[in-house]
């Protein structure tokens, strides 16, 4: 008797398939607006982009995986920390929040990456995670968050680049696969609340114009030090950069000081070794 192994790709359609009809359905309607469509760290044309023209974003493998691992790991340590509400729903003003984890006291955001460096107050991701907490605490009056970065890889270290890729070294006393958290504070009479909040009308109210006047002109682009690292990669970069124009509006918003640069407003201490 012998045992015949094959290769199944039936099944791995199949899988695909599923996979693929769970994350169509994620996909966010014209008529609603999220916390994280907005984030100036994040591009708010590609989220313009994203409901006008789907086509031009076809689904890869790569993204499905990326849903996967978030998924996954959102569902495990949600369920293995035991606190609060899932994934509450909340509402302000038209714009939709979807914290991972709201109790009465703290909000939780859970963050899985796949970065060979640990993240900082000088990353733009690391920031972004910040600014979306710092929405969340605003919108429910909370005073106290927390930022939990799940590592899926080994700390590596960047060399250089060339015409072949990036190359990179292992030290040997990098950090493996871990979890970091960190608290954020911002108390219910500071200042930074109505920063935020006017923040977050102002790019909720010019998205929700963007969207019924069909002009994403009036939206910014990302700001110089970001288009290196993001737009390149990005499926509707042509459209953006050579086919659509960006108004003078629109360009000095996108480079305005970012308010966690204000002076004085952020005190961050490193990751304790």
């Amino acid at each position: 008797m012998t045992i015949v192994v094959r290769s199944d790709r039936e099944f791995t359609n199949l899988l695909k398939n599923s996979l693929r009809s769970r994350y169509e359905k994620r996909k966010r309607s014209e008529d609603e607006v999220h916390v994280s469509d907005i984030l100036p760290s994040s591009c708010i044309r590609k989220q313009y982009y994203g409901r006008k023209f789907p086509d031009l974003e076809p689904l890869t493998d790569e993204s499905i995986n990326h849903f996967i691992r978030g998924e996954a790991s959102e569902f495990v340590i949600t369920d293995l920390a035991n606190m609060g509400v899932s994934q509450a729903d909340l509402e302000f003003d038209g714009l939709i929040a979807h914290p991972d984890i709201l109790d009465k006291e703290v909000i939780i955001e859970l963050k899985d990456t796949q970065s060979n460096r640990r993240l900082d107050i000088t990353d733009y991701g690391f920031r972004s995670y910040l600014r979306q907490l710092l929405y969340y605490l605003t919108i429910t009056g909370i005073e106290k968050g927390i930022i939990s970065i799940r590592y899926s890889n080994r700390e590596m270290r960047w060399i250089k680049s060339d015409e072949k890729g990036d190359y990179f070294f292992r030290p040997f006393d990098g950090k493996g696969p871990h979890i970091e958290s960190w608290s954020v504070l911002l108390p219910k009479d500071d200042i930074a609340r109505e920063l935020f909040r006017n923040e977050m009308m102002r790019r909720k109210n010019l998205f929700v114009e963007a969207i019924k006047e069909n002009d994403v002109s009036i939206l910014p682009r990302l700001s110089m030090k970001l288009r290196n690292i993001k737009c390149s990669y990005c499926s509707f970069y042509d459209k953006c950069m050579n086919e659509d124009g960006e108004t003078e509006k629109a360009n000095k918003m996108a480079n305005e000081i970012d308010l966690l640069d204000i002076p004085g407003l952020v005190d961050f201490k490193p990751f304790l070794q």
